[in-house]
């Protein structure tokens, strides 16, 4: 699918639950700010070497919903 595509499939997600509301640009950064720290936490206080090796472990899951969410 093509970003125009998806874009509109998205707007029509919004309008369905009246989620536009919120969708300020303060509300979405802030939003944006929260999901981006969920992530971070999968990460914190490891070497790169742990944090590599939590995408083969148990957590990888748990990571990618978390992209996900941001995106």
């Amino acid at each position: 699918m093509n970003t125009d595509v998806w874009t509109e499939r998205i707007r029509e997600f919004a309008q369905e639950r009246d989620w536009e509301q919120f969708h300020t640009p303060k509300n979405l950064a802030m939003a944006l700010s929260v999901e981006a720290s969920e992530l971070v936490e999968f990460f914190q206080w490891m070497t790169p070497e742990q944090a590599a090796a939590v995408m083969s472990g148990d957590k990888a899951q748990d990571v990618r919903d978390e992209v996900a969410d941001i995106l």
